[in-house]
Order: C-alpha cells, then structure tokens, then sequence
C-alpha cells in the first residue's frame, strides 16, 4: 500500500514547505514528520494516523479531518480557517496558540491535548469530550456548544473552560475517570 501523503511530502526538497491543495487521504499513517510552516488547503484526511508530527506555524484552510487518529501532535501558532474534525480522537497533543476560525469539531475526544491561549471564532463544539486537557486563557467569539441535551451560544468569553463544565463537556482529570474514557 503506498503511503500518498508521505510520497507527497517526500517530493519536497529539504528546506522547503509542504503546499498541498485539493487533495485526499485515507487509510494511511504518518509518524516522525516535521512540515513546519506548511500549507493544506482543500484537503481531506479519512482514516488517518498522525504520530510524532510538527505542524508548527501552518495554516490549515477547508481541510476535512475524519475519524483521524492524533498523538502527539505539535500544532503550535497553527491556523485553522472553515476546518472539520469529526470522530477524532486526539491525545497528547499540543494546540497553545492555535486560531479556528469557522469549522467545528465535532464528537471528538481530546485527552492531554493542550489548548492554552487558543482563540476560536465562529466555530462549533458538537459531542465532544476533554479529559486532562489545558483549556487556560481560551478565547471564544461566535461559539455554539452542544451536547444531546442541550446547546448554548457564546458571543464573547474569556472563560471557556467554564462554559465546557457547564455543558459536562470536561471528565475530571482523576486517572482513574480517565483510563475508563
């Protein structure tokens, strides 16, 4: 089975940046990458393994994340512009600084994943779960939380993690409510 999406990065010259538009993947697992200050527009990614991978400083513009598997990602200064992840599960990943602006994530679990300092504009939390995770100094305009019992709107907040406990989107961070997520 060819990897494309590792073919595709390995075309690129060393010192160069991954661009990638109008693409798709599936079925394929990439580890051990640092695609810095990359660019992915239009790109979609179903059934795909991410581990031990940098995306620090890229931009990330109608991309589609499905069912993708996230561990140990760095997605430091990313930005992330009318992006869906829907049935994801991200684990000991680092978002610190990431910009969402449009796109939602959508029954997604997110365990160890720090999200400190993140700004989220017109975007959507539908069905998720956090579980040990640094919601610290999130900032949220034009946000719609939602669960299956209720949904709230968020126009300006500079407490997040509030509004997550409120919805019971934050599991306790006691380990033993954690190993049985």
């Amino acid at each position: 089975m060819i990897n494309t999406f590792q073919s595709s990065i390995d075309e690129i010259k060393e010192g160069s940046h991954l661009k990638l538009v109008s693409r798709s993947f599936s079925n394929e697992i990439i580890v051990n990458e640092s695609l810095d200050c990359s660019t992915l527009g239009d790109i979609t990614f179903v059934n795909v393994n991410f581990k031990n991978v940098n995306f620090l400083g890229s931009y990330l513009i109608v991309c589609h994340f499905k069912k993708c598997i996230f561990d140990n990602l760095m997605l430091i200064k990313c930005e992330f512009w009318n992006s869906t992840f829907e049935e994801c599960q991200v684990e000991n990943s680092n978002f610190t600084r990431a910009e969402f602006s449009g796109g939602n994530f959508k029954t997604c679990n997110f365990i160890n994943v720090k999200l400190t300092a993140s700004y989220f504009s017109n975007f959507e939390f539908i069905e998720m779960k956090f579980k040990n995770s640094n919601l610290d100094l999130i900032i949220a305009r034009s946000v719609k939380i939602s669960n299956l019992k209720q949904s709230i709107e968020i126009e300006k907040s500079y407490n997040f993690e509030e509004s997550l406990k409120d919805m019971n989107l934050i599991i306790s961070t006691d380990q033993n409510n954690i190993d049985h997520f």
